[in-house]
C-alpha cells in the first residue's frame, strides 16, 4: 500500500464512520417512536430493514478499521499485498 491509498483509506474510514452513525441514528429515531402496543407490520418491516442497512454500515466501517489498525502494527507499506486481496465493498 503506498502513502497516497493509505490516505485514501483513512478517508474511507471517516466517511464510513459518518455513514455508520447517520443510519445509527435513523435507526434510532424510529425506536424513539414505538408505543405500548406493537408498531403496524409496515413500520416493523421498516425497522427491521433500518437496522439491516445500519449493520451493514457498521460491518463496512470495521472492515476498513481493522485494515487502518493493521497499518498501524506493521506500517502501511506491509499491507501491499495484503490490500491487494482484500476487496472492501463500495456502497
Amino acid at each position: 500500500m503506498t502513502h497516497l491509498e493509505f490516505i485514501a483509506l483513512n478517508d474511507e474510514c471517516l466517511t464510513a464512520v459518518e455513514n455508520y452513525f447517520a443510519e445509527a441514528e435513523k435507526t434510532s429515531e424510529m425506536l424513539g417512536k414505538c408505543t405500548s402496543s406493537p408498531l403496524p407490520f409496515k413500520e416493523r418491516f421498516a425497522l427491521l430493514s433500518q437496522e439491516i442497512v445500519e449493520k451493514e454500515a457498521g460491518l463496512r466501517y470495521l472492515e476498513i478499521k481493522r485494515l487502518l489498525h493493521r497499518a498501524a502494527l506493521l506500517g502501511y507499506c506491509a499491507l501491499a499485498t495484503e490490500t491487494s486481496t482484500v476487496q472492501v465493498p463500495v456502497i
